[in-house]
């Protein structure tokens, strides 16, 4: 969870891990703590009831959690990226990102329209 120190202590080292990567390391930890028990349970003859499904949304918020800050870190990277090219040509890709976006989102209500007129 906490990176490892350099050797070199002349350096200042950082072990600050940002929220968002804790939260999934915790929820990951606890899946596999509450699958590995589910499976002890069984392998004692345990009645587990629906304990399954518990387990199985665990994982579901998980996948969710994972996704959603995989496509949050893919946009940061997007935007450092915008930040480091040169000014004039990092203008122009954000016009196209903008009005790609537009588009998208006009196709999306015409269609959510046309959906509720039939």
């Amino acid at each position: 969870m906490f990176k490892k120190k350099s050797k070199n202590s002349g350096k200042r080292n950082c072990n600050f891990i940002p929220f968002s990567k804790k939260l999934l390391e915790y929820s990951r930890f606890e899946c596999w703590v509450m699958t590995i028990a589910l499976f002890v349970m069984q392998a004692m003859e345990i009645d587990t009831g629906e304990l399954y499904r518990i387990d199985l949304a665990g994982w579901t918020g998980y996948a969710v959690a994972k996704a959603l800050y995989y496509n949050m870190a893919k946009s940061d990277h997007q935007i450092q990226l915008l930040k480091r090219m040169d000014p004039r040509t990092s203008d122009k890709i954000k016009a196209i990102i903008i009005d790609d976006a537009e588009k998208k989102y006009k196709e999306s209500t015409v269609e959510g329209l046309e959906d509720k007129k039939s």
